[in-house]
């Protein structure tokens, strides 16, 4: 799944406490904020923090290419895919007994 190699890219970044090589790395606040966000699973607000700081998907980084395929997703309608719903355990009739008398 997306969100947990973009978080595992994240945290690294913020260990390193820095991004690379000859393109602008992105602040240690940025990271964390996008860290905070996939943790969350605000998958709504970290589009729009990408969208709003365009530099973080510039350049050929493990990051900004994360970054740029999550908000390609997003723009293509996929957005449920990051937040779908835990399966739920199916109830037997044994059990909805048990637990009514």
């Amino acid at each position: 799944m997306a969100d947990k190699r973009l978080l595992a890219i994240v945290t690294v970044l913020i260990l390193m406490g820095s991004a690379g090589n000859a393109q602008r790395s992105p602040s240690i606040d940025e990271l964390r904020t996008i860290e905070g966000l996939i943790e969350g699973g605000d998958w709504r607000a970290l589009y729009s923090y990408v969208v709003s700081n365009p530099d973080l998907t510039s350049g050929d980084s493990a990051l900004a290419t994360e970054l740029r395929s999550f908000a390609e997703d997003v723009e293509q309608g996929r957005l449920d895919q990051f937040d779908a719903p835990e399966p739920t355990p199916a109830v037997t009739q044994s059990a909805v007994n048990t637990s009514i008398y």
